[in-house]
């Protein structure tokens, strides 16, 4: 054989080599935890090295090449030295494969507004799923500021530990709106009990799960166990939990050393915007008793360990929401201020709630649904949305430390608080304020315009509970949380 001939057979063999790449899973994206980079991933059929741009517009002014890790073919990349809350465009390059996607770096730390989705419970029905996310595109689409990120509540697959789940669950590319979503906003995960099930629950690390969410955990833990850690993004700071870090199944619940670094982590977060997420909720919407078709003994009971030690730090450290799944339906419940919310809509099959409100149950009902949360200030509007546009739910809610431009706090006095008479506020010399009191579902229950230097508040006729006194004057604004008993 001649030179000539081989040469044009080795080239030939090159370019079929080059040809046969393709995507097994991706790109998505994956949310470092801060707001000037990026980290993306990807994973290859065959192919062991690809081309990665990027940059703020499609012509991609930047580009690395990239090459596999790991013995199963992955890529992972981080893109630094981003401008935050900035759009950026990428086209990742395999043989002769592209796939392009969008994303937004983290706003700046100062922010006050911001919105992002939650949703859980994809497992099982990934056209469900598909549904879901297709109206997340569809708001994206319709307030482009919200192409931020998702908040999953854990169950992305029926069996955890099984690579073919993985692939035929939440990766699976017959569903595209699933995988657009993937490609424009990073996921933010808490595990949950079916990322280490395979027919049982006998291993206590998620190693597949860790395999594709590789996050930095709060521990170092680099084994899909011990899988908790924070953020902050813009006004928000967020606590994702492990509820089995201790290999606890029945019941799941967070080990000792979990339960410190969440009460020092809540402590050290002076951000205005606190929120919790995790897997098992603390309260379901279950009746004591239980009757009827299988579906509602489908129904998981509450999770005594999120009542005795996760509740308590959240109304010590100004919790407002707890985002959790578990149960396959949409779930609002109101505990000593705290509002805890079952989002496990997200694909699996749906269980009916044997109990849809009365006591601390505000509302439930067994439908697909994802949650968009939109802060603006001191004030958030959570809405649960249907795939076909429908609201559920609307939820206002209101912060009770934001303050913005100058530093009132120094020079405001509220007392005395808790109060159950007459509420004192004082604020130094004369200026015209606006002052509201509201209560937890946004509802203005007191409300005057001054231009004294105080004035006394008779609260002797309110409901006992928690509100939110705001205070504006000019620019500048501040909320304080008033306890009425």
């Amino acid at each position: 054989m001649n030179k000539k001939i081989l040469f044009t057979l080795l080239a030939a063999w090159i370019s079929a080599v080059s040809f046969a790449q393709s995507f097994r899973k991706g790109p998505y994206l994956l949310f470092p935890g801060n707001n000037t980079s990026m980290t993306l991933m990807w994973q290859s059929d065959t192919g062991t090295s690809a081309t990665l741009f990027w940059g703020t517009s499609t012509a991609y002014d930047h580009q690395a090449n990239v090459a596999s890790y790991g013995n199963d073919k992955q890529f992972r990349y981080t893109i630094s030295g981003l401008t935050p809350g900035t759009k950026y465009y990428y086209k990742v390059r395999l043989g002769t494969h592209e796939k392009t996607g969008s994303f937004y770096t983290a706003p700046p730390s100062s922010a006050t507004d911001v919105s992002f989705y939650v949703y859980g419970d994809t497992r099982s029905h990934p056209d469900v799923q598909n549904n879901v996310t297709g109206r997340i595109l569809t708001e994206m689409a319709n307030d482009p500021a919200s192409q931020t990120l998702c908040v999953l509540t854990g169950d992305l697959v029926s069996h955890g530990r099984s690579e073919q789940d993985w692939d035929n669950q939440f990766f699976n590319s017959q569903y595209p709106n699933n995988e657009t979503l993937k490609s424009r906003v990073p996921f933010v995960i808490a595990r949950g009990n079916h990322e280490n099930y395979n027919g049982s629950y006998s291993s206590g690390n998620a190693t597949v799960f860790y395999k594709y969410w590789p996050y930095t955990f709060a521990g170092g833990s680099t084994d899909g166990d011990d899988m908790y850690y924070s953020f902050d993004y813009g006004p928000v700071h967020i606590a994702v939990l492990d509820q089995y870090d201790n290999h606890s199944w029945h019941p799941a619940q967070v080990s000792a050393a979990q339960r410190q670094w969440l009460q020092n982590d809540l402590a050290a977060s002076s951000k205005p915007w606190k929120f919790v997420v995790l897997h098992e909720p603390g309260w379901s919407a279950r009746s004591t008793t239980r009757s009827g078709s299988r579906g509602l003994f489908s129904e998981h009971s509450n999770n005594a360990d999120v009542q005795n030690h996760i509740q308590p730090l959240c109304v010590q450290y100004d919790v407002q929401a707890v985002f959790s799944g578990h149960n396959h339906y949409y779930a609002h419940t109101l505990v000593d201020s705290v509002h805890h919310f079952t989002l496990g809509g997200g694909g699996a099959p749906l269980y009916q709630p044997s109990h849809t409100s009365g006591g601390i149950i505000v509302y439930a009902e067994a439908t697909p649904h994802f949650m968009k949360v939109s802060i603006r200030g001191d004030s958030a509007t959570l809405r649960v949305i249907r795939p076909d546009g429908s609201v559920v739910e609307t939820v206002r809610l209101h912060s009770s430390i934001t303050a913005v431009g100058e530093d009132l706090a120094a020079k405001v006095h509220i007392y005395p608080n808790p109060a159950n008479g007459i509420l004192h506020v004082q604020w130094g010399r004369k200026r015209r304020m606006q002052l509201e009191l509201v209560d937890l579902t946004g509802r203005k229950v007191w409300s005057r315009r001054l231009t004294a230097g105080g004035t006394i508040i008779n609260v002797a006729a309110f409901k006992r509970g928690l509100y939110i006194l705001r205070m504006r004057s000019g620019s500048h604004v501040l909320s304080r949380k008033i306890i009425l008993h």
